[in-house]
């Protein structure tokens, strides 16, 4: 009788995509019941979308991030090569998106002016006003700058558990510092600064994946615990009312969960084997970015014109028009990162 293969993190590699294209659509979907919350329509059928699905899709994003760059460095220990090629792929989609919708919104539609626009463009009013946006690819840029020192912190493998516990209670500590001597500021750029610990779980597990080193019952038995928790503390807070502890019990289990759904995604999608269903998720997935950007640029210019993101037909209008727009970004984004980054003979 053969022996049954033992589970290991490489499931995660080969479901990546699978994965990236279930996140961003769970994103988008997410805006749309987040849009019914503060509308005050379907109130329902959104808190119970909030509660049981929230924002998992960020972590789910930024863990696969960590970890793809992770087998990125680990094939070729380039710096120059690294940050050409990564700055390249997440600036060029990002300026495009960003200079079109802060002229449109700054100078266009509310007349705010050429600096209010280059405020936009830089996260200065992000750090100052709280204009959220485009905070992923803020935090992507700095994670990008730090990646090289978390690559050579987990690439051994040894006691990288217990380093993971350290890194991550470093930056709730700095998180907390921050609150109390910059609140305001903090207040701003706290969706940015409570999501590192996802983007440093994703590097942590690209040293498991890469090589291939088996699940055990602990991870199960952890990330099921720690998503019941989330889960229990989310359905009271967006159902019945009752807040949470501290708003970090929900951001940081979200996390939690988005590991155990991540695990569990990729079991189940490996046993079905369907390539009708993954060429789908690759087709979101391979445009994820573009796609995050598009889209709530896309929402935040239609509340300034009047068209309300809570209706269901505009709102799938716009999905549309966001989609169509990714697809086409995503192959110019393709095209000039290969010219950029390639090596000359």
């Amino acid at each position: 009788m053969a022996e049954n293969k033992k589970l290991d993190y490489s499931v995660l590699s080969k479901r990546r995509n699978d994965l990236f294209g279930i996140s961003i659509v769970s994103i988008v979907i997410f805006h749309f019941f987040l849009s019914c919350q503060n509308a005050g329509v379907h109130t329902a059928l959104a808190n119970q979308y909030v509660a049981l699905v929230g924002r998992v899709g960020v972590p789910i994003f930024l863990v696969l991030s960590g970890m793809g760059l992770f087998f990125s460095l680990s094939r070729n220990y380039n710096l120059k090569d690294f940050y050409k090629k990564r700055l390249v792929r997440i600036l060029i989609p990002y300026l495009i998106v960003s200079v079109i919708h802060f002229f449109l919104r700054y100078i266009i539609i509310q007349g705010k002016g050429f600096l209010a626009f280059l405020k936009g463009v830089f996260f200065i009013d992000f750090i100052t006003k709280g204009n959220s946006q485009f905070w992923f690819i803020a935090l992507m840029l700095i994670m990008y700058a730090v990646y090289p020192l978390l690559f050579k912190i987990f690439k051994s493998g040894k006691r990288n558990l217990l380093k993971l516990g350290l890194l991550v209670g470093l930056v709730i500590v700095c998180n907390f510092a921050i609150s109390k001597l910059m609140p305001t500021i903090y207040d701003n750029i706290s969706v940015m600064l409570t999501r590192i610990p996802a983007f440093i779980i994703g590097v942590y597990l690209g040293e498991k994946v890469y090589n291939k080193r088996e699940v055990h019952p602990a991870f199960w038995i952890v990330s099921a615990l720690g998503s019941a928790a989330f889960i229990y503390f989310s359905i009271n807070e967006n159902m019945l009312g009752v807040s949470p502890p501290t708003s970090l019990v929900i951001r940081y289990g979200e996390t939690v969960y988005g590991l155990f759904l991540m695990m569990t995604l990729s079991v189940v999608l490996e046993a079905i084997n369907s390539l009708r269903f993954s060429k789908l998720c690759a087709f979101f997935g391979g445009m994820s970015l573009e796609l995050y950007m598009i889209h709530v640029s896309l929402r935040s210019l239609m509340g300034l014109v009047g068209f309300k993101s809570a209706n269901v037909l505009y709102y799938f209008i716009m999905v549309l028009i966001a989609i169509a727009l990714s697809f086409a970004l995503q192959k110019f984004d393709s095209f000039a990162t290969k010219k950029l980054t390639s090596k000359k003979v």
